[in-house]
């Protein structure tokens, strides 16, 4: 879908030809203002009858476009209040066209502050191929170049042990760094082993026989200008993903070993116990709520991209669907011996029902983490952009909820807060209450219809 703007683009013979005078907010003044929380969200290519153009969606949100060359629609547009009503270079042209040129030349922003607006009009036609060709890994590179500013002086005169991070900090996001590299380990987990060194000594000093990640860890810890190039190769949301992406793993192997405990009893092994079900919703509930702990970490260490959230969302509504559909008594039928066959509460005998139909009231000691609307109460912490492409799998998930209440009058505290969450995103979604419960059309269409609020 074309990237959404906040004001329409002008028409081409409103645009300014080359030779017309800039007004007096000039491309040097346009820099000062340049804020450093800018991000890209999102990089798009489109034709038009204009021509072909590359998207570039920033989170304020205005959208600015680079045309190709060949077209008829001007070099690069914005559509910000400023653009369209002086069609002068912007703050948000000059941010993105700095970025551009570092990231696709090397050029540094510090040496675009001379630049006119019509060098800038013409200088930017001359990526459109370089960002055709970039395009892959343009967007976390452009959203890792936020230090790339005056104050950085020449790299090839930088060998100092400063930092514009404490030292615990910097320890923290190499090794988050690092931990990119390894196939399980949080960031939290990766480099415990890492043996404190002086940063005085010679360089020989940091190498660690037999444990490459040390020698790097030390090298970045000492080298300032090591640990920038290495925090703009993996970059803030690169960590994240990665980082997520091990935590989404967790879990699935938790439901593994619940699967195992549920066809072969407890058990012990080279691929780790099996979970019964208050162990395996305990590792569930934790893993939750370190995946919010991490992310609320992160955005406050840097800005983190649309695709971060997204992952986050579609992490979560994999659990719940997974979650929802084990909604049987793990004892039933089964072929190996138990004494807690026979008694085991209801609640300890069903995944979902001690998750979702009907948890466990716990005392005031117990971590909230345990005690929440399961993943539901987290939703709320995402923006609904980024997990409205869900739309349909949530509303199969409520689908299941309902399917599996025993007493549709009641139904459980998740099933009622996931529906607000999704009554916030269409004003058609049904509304469950005490004494009634309405489903949703039950077919493709007429979910549709609601949405577009059709009847």
């Amino acid at each position: 879908m074309p990237a959404t703007t906040d004001e329409p683009f002008p028409e081409p013979s409103e645009l300014p030809h080359r030779g017309q005078e800039s007004p007096p907010q000039s491309a040097a003044q346009a820099a000062a203002d340049v804020s450093p929380n800018f991000i890209v969200d999102r990089v798009q290519k489109h034709e038009s009858g204009r021509g072909a153009y590359f998207a570039f969606q920033l989170k304020r949100p205005v959208s600015v476009r680079i045309y190709s060359p060949s077209g008829t629609g001007g070099q690069v547009e914005c559509s910000c209040e400023e653009y369209q009503r002086t069609r002068n270079v912007c703050v948000h042209i000059y941010w993105l066209y700095g970025g551009l040129r570092f990231v696709l030349q090397g050029t540094r922003r510090s040496a675009l502050r001379s630049e006119s607006r019509d060098d800038i009009i013409s200088n930017i036609s001359e990526l459109y191929d370089l960002i055709g060709r970039q395009m892959p890994n343009l967007l976390a590179q452009l959203n890792s170049t936020h230090d790339e500013d005056e104050s950085d002086t020449d790299e090839s005169n930088e060998d100092s042990n400063s930092s514009d991070n404490s030292t615990g900090e910097r320890s923290y996001l190499i090794r988050d760094m690092l931990s990119v590299f390894d196939g399980h380990a949080l960031s939290q987990e990766f480099g415990r082993d890492f043996s404190e060194f002086s940063t005085m000594g010679a360089l020989q000093e940091l190498y660690v026989p037999g444990n490459l990640a040390a020698t790097i860890y030390r090298l970045a810890v000492r080298d300032e200008l090591f640990y920038k190039r290495l925090r703009k190769t993996v970059t803030h949301d690169t960590c994240a993903t990665v980082n997520f992406t091990k935590q989404g793993t967790r879990a699935r192997e938790a439901l593994r070993r619940f699967d195992h405990f549920v066809q072969h009893g407890p058990s012990e092994g080279s691929q780790g116990n099996s979970l019964d079900v208050p162990g395996c919703a305990r590792v569930l509930r934790f893993t939750v709520d370190r995946i919010f702990q991490d992310l609320e970490s992160r955005a406050q260490t840097g800005p983190l991209g649309s695709a971060v959230y997204s992952q986050v969302a579609e992490i979560l509504v994999d659990i719940l669907h997974d979650v929802c559909n084990r909604n049987r008594d793990v004892y039933d039928g089964i072929d190996w011996p138990s004494e807690a066959a026979n008694i085991e509460p209801l609640r300890e005998r069903n995944l979902y029902v001690y998750l979702i139909g009907d948890p466990p009231r716990f005392g005031s000691s117990t971590p909230s983490w345990m005690k929440d609307s399961f993943v539901v109460d987290r939703l709320h912490q995402i923006p609904t952009d980024e997990w409205k492409h869900l739309f349909e799998r949530l509303a199969n998930v409520l689908d299941q909820m309902r399917d599996n209440m025993p007493d549709k009058e009641h139904p459980p505290l998740a099933y009622t807060k996931l529906s607000e969450i999704m009554q916030d995103y269409t004003s058609e979604a049904f509304e469950p209450s005490s004494s009634s419960v309405q489903r949703r059309p039950s077919n493709e269409r007429g979910r549709k219809r609601q949405r577009r609020g059709l009847t």
